[in-house]
C-alpha cells in the first residue's frame, strides 16, 4: 500500500542545529543547515529516494572565488546528494549530504559531506598549503601563495596566465580557462585574488 512504503521510506537524518530546513523528512522540498546561503538548496525535484543514495537537483548560492558570500544571489544547477543509508536515532535515514555545482565543474566526492544525523562535517579541511612567490601574467608579484588540488608548479603557471592589474584597487570576476578568478579589491593595501576550478584552487595576494 502507499501508506506502508512512506512510513518505510528513508528520512534524511535529523535536525542537529535551530533553524534547519528538511532534516528527518523524506524527499524535502528544501534542505537548510539554519546559517548562511551556501548552506540552502531550494525547490528540490528529486530523480531518486530511497535507494542506496538519493539525487536531486535544486538551487543553491554559488560563491564565484574571491568573491564575498552576500555578493552572490541564489542559482539553479544544484545537485544535491544524500547517501549513507542507516539509522539515526532509530530511524531509517540518509546520514550523509553534500551538494555541488556540476555547470562550474564541480563534482561528487563521498569523502566530503555533512553527517545528516549529528552535524559533523567530515573530510573538510580549513588549510591550504603554502608555495613560494609566483609572477603574474602581467609581471607582478603574487605572494602568500596557497593551492588545494593543484601542485606547486601547476599553481604557477594559473597565476602566470591572470591579468590582475585592472583589479588591484576595485572588485572584478573574470574566466582564465576553466578558471574562474575573482577579488574584492584593495582592502588592506595587499589585493586577494583566487582562481578556482572544480576543486582545484588557488589564492594569492598582490600589493595594491
Amino acid at each position: 500500500m502507499v501508506w506502508a512504503s512512506l512510513a518505510t521510506a528513508p528520512v534524511l537524518g535529523h535536525s542537529w542545529g535551530p533553524n534547519q530546513q528538511g532534516y528527518g523528512e523524506a524527499r524535502p522540498a528544501a534542505v537548510y543547515n539554519g546559517g548562511d546561503p551556501t548552506g540552502m538548496v531550494t525547490s528540490i525535484h528529486w530523480a531518486t529516494w530511497g535507494g542506496a543514495e538519493a539525487v536531486g537537483e535544486g538551487t543553491s548560492t554559488w560563491v564565484w572565488p574571491g568573491t564575498c558570500v552576500g555578493c552572490n544571489r541564489p542559482t539553479s544547477g544544484a545537485r544535491i546528494v544524500a547517501f549513507h543509508r542507516g539509522q539515526c536515532r532509530g530511524i531509517p535515514s540518509y546520514n550523509a549530504i553534500e551538494w555541488f555545482f556540476p555547470k562550474y565543474g564541480e563534482t561528487f566526492n563521498p569523502h566530503v559531506y555533512i553527517n545528516s544525523c549529528t552535524g559533523e562535517y567530515v573530510g573538510l579541511s580549513g588549510t591550504m598549503p603554502r608555495y613560494p612567490d609566483a609572477t603574474t601574467k602581467d609581471g607582478l608579484a603574487a605572494i602568500k601563495v596557497q593551492a588545494a588540488g593543484l601542485s606547486c608548479r601547476a599553481a604557477k603557471q594559473v597565476i602566470a596566465s591572470v591579468q590582475v592589474v585592472r583589479y588591484l584597487r576595485r572588485a572584478g570576476r573574470f574566466a582564465v580557462g576553466r578558471f574562474r578568478c575573482g577579488t574584492e579589491g584593495d582592502l588592506t593595501g595587499q589585493t586577494l585574488f583566487e582562481c578556482a576550478s572544480g576543486d582545484r584552487d588557488v589564492l594569492f595576494d598582490v600589493a595594491a
